[in-house]
């Protein structure tokens, strides 16, 4: 029985399979999940077992490729409940007292977050632009398409 896995050659020029990580499925579920609630990759590196925090962002961002998010509108509320968040508490530094100095930093962020908030929900759209957004343009029909096919007798005229 041979298995037909791609081989490579050592330094003794024995031919092995490559080295798999059977837990691979789990430690990328746990990275996600901990991505997921913002922890850094450091974090996400200590624990899943990656080697750097730049390895446990290549498996996150590998993993993110693969997937095909099914619910945007879940997603797309999730967002927007952690750019309230974020809000909220850029809103709490405006306002107090002992953060005098970092009033335009507040401000600045809270107009950030407001802006990514209207990107998100196409506030931004003018409504030519979303006429064109939902437009498709065709540039050649074929000849037959839109009268359907022509009947023999008048293609010999």
């Amino acid at each position: 029985m041979s298995l037909n896995y791609p081989s490579r050659v050592t330094k003794q020029h024995i031919r092995n399979p490559p080295t798999r990580d059977v837990n691979a499925t789990q430690r990328v579920a746990l990275a996600m999940k901990m991505r997921a609630k913002k922890d850094t990759y450091d974090e996400i590196a200590k624990a899943c077992g990656y080697g750097s925090a730049q390895a446990a962002h290549k498996a996150v961002m590998r993993e993110l490729e693969r997937t095909v998010c099914v619910n945007v509108d879940e997603l797309r509320r999730e967002e927007l409940d952690s750019l309230e968040r974020l809000e909220v508490e850029c809103w709490k530094r405006l306002e107090e007292t002992k953060f005098e100095t970092q009033k335009l930093f507040a401000v600045d962020r809270i107009l950030a977050v407001k802006e990514r908030r209207a990107r998100l929900m196409g506030l931004d759209l003018s409504n030519d632009n979303a006429i064109a957004a939902a437009q498709i343009i065709v540039q050649e029909v074929p000849s037959q398409y839109l009268t359907g096919p022509v009947p023999a007798q008048e293609v010999e005229a």
